[in-house]
Parts: structure tokens; sequence; C-alpha cells
């Protein structure tokens, strides 16, 4: 019987102790995002900001290191401006829901490299075209409808809090039927999270 007693206590410690490394949360903030190759001659090509928002979870395998997949709605895309007899000026919106699945390595208390891949999933994606001052809105056409991509960046826990900082280095051509060279999305992410 108190064989019995011991092994259900170690199991319930085990249990408690693995429950206690996994955590789960929100988080959001800002996206400074463009793409690859549109840098034509006589086009200037500008970081398009937008946001992002998303859930994550964390399996803390030791003090050192984690996995965390997420799952994120982000706006992307670029913006661009050029003259051709007036000014023209050129947005694209790219939305996303991303799933990064991401490698945390603890190399200081509360600070994480992250590193590992992401799933890219296209919603929707519209162009804005402002030609003096008129304003063309139309849906975008010939984008694929998955993207690939490595995110890496820091992560800096404050107990629930944390605040973190990534690049996402877009692999695949976003376009379906592109000769030319690639052009891959580049997003650049500043942002808060809360741990429950």
């Amino acid at each position: 019987m108190k064989k019995m007693m011991i092994v259900v206590a170690l199991v319930a410690m085990s249990a408690t102790a693995a429950f206690a490394q996994f955590s789960y949360g929100v988080k959001g903030g800002l996206n400074l995002s463009s793409v690859s190759n549109m840098d034509e001659e006589g086009v200037d090509v500008k970081m398009k900001p937008s946001f992002y928002l998303g859930a994550f979870a964390e399996y803390k395998v030791n003090d050192f290191f984690g996995v965390s997949p997420e799952l994120v709605y982000s706006r992307q895309g670029v913006a661009a401006e050029y003259t051709d007899e007036v000014k023209v000026k050129l947005k694209y919106r790219l939305n996303y829901l991303n799933v990064p699945v991401l490698a945390k390595f603890y190399v200081l208390e509360g600070l994480s490299v992250d590193l590992g891949p992401q799933f890219g999933f296209l919603l929707n994606s519209k162009q804005y075209v402002k030609v003096g001052g008129e304003d063309e809105t139309e849906d975008l056409e010939g984008v694929k409808g998955f993207d690939f991509s490595v995110g890496m960046g820091l992560t800096y826990n404050f107990d629930q809090f944390f605040v973190q900082g990534r690049y996402n280095l877009g692999l695949t051509d976003i376009w379906k039927d592109n000769e030319g060279d690639k052009a891959r999305n580049n997003v650049i992410q500043f942002g808060v999270g809360y741990r429950f």
C-alpha cells in the first residue's frame, strides 16, 4: 500500500511539475513590412506599418530551452511611390494567418533567443492606388495562398508580461507566376504579450 501511495504521489508531482512548465497567453504589436525586389528604377519602396494580434503557448523543457507554437493574424504588405506624369502611390495589403513554431533558448534569466519556421496562410489581399487626388481599391490577384518564412528574435519576460522583437524572413515567392526575381515577405515586429 505504501509503495502504491508513493507511486501515485510521484506521478502527481511529475504531472504538476510538467503543467507548471506550460503557459499560454496573448500578444500583439506593430508590423513594419515590405516585399523584396520591388525597387525598380524610379520607384520609391517603403515599409508599410500595420499590426499583428495572436495567441501563443509555451512548454519549457527546462530552464534553458522551450518550444512555443503561435497563431497570429498579421497585416503585411508594402508601399511604393513613383511618378508617371503625376505622382502615384501604391499600397499592397496582404493579410495572413501565421503559425510560427519557435525554439526558445534562454540565454539569461527572463531573456530568450527565439528561432523557428513560420507557416503563413493568405486570408486576403488588396491593392490601393492613389493617382493625383483619386483613390482606387481592388482585390490583388496572383498572390500565392501559402508563405514560408523563418522567424528570429528576442523576448524579455517581466513575470506575466513580456516584450518582444522579431524579424520574419520570407523564403518563398509571394507571386504565382513570377518570372523575375523572387518577391519575398520581410516583416519586423515589435510587441508585448501577457501570460495567463
